[in-house]
């Protein structure tokens, strides 16, 4: 077993006419993993330039609570509601703390 932290950077570009409901349920979806234990950062964040791709920057504390986090309800419901609001795959980046 392994604390290795888990960083990510997820970038999801969405339809332009749904991003209402995305940013509601994103943001939603962001409340209840900010309770999760192991969280340890979690920003939901948009593009300046581009405020249709939302980009999701988050910090876990090892990768057992990662995949922990990633086996929850809300996070699976999340994914399945995005499925045809996105106009392309999410775009995810796993980090290495330096």
């Amino acid at each position: 077993m392994t604390n290795e932290k888990i960083i990510t950077h997820v970038e999801l570009t969405v339809n332009p006419e749904l991003i209402d409901a995305v940013l509601s349920n994103a943001i939603q979806t962001k409340d209840l993993i900010l309770l999760e234990q192991g969280t340890e950062i979690f920003k939901l964040t948009r593009k300046k330039e581009d405020p249709n791709t939302l980009v999701i920057f988050a910090v876990y504390t090892s990768k057992e609570l990662y995949e922990w986090h990633l086996e929850q309800e809300y996070v699976k419901s999340f994914f399945i509601f995005l499925d045809g609001k996105l106009k392309a795959l999410p775009k995810a980046t796993y980090l290495a703390e330096i």
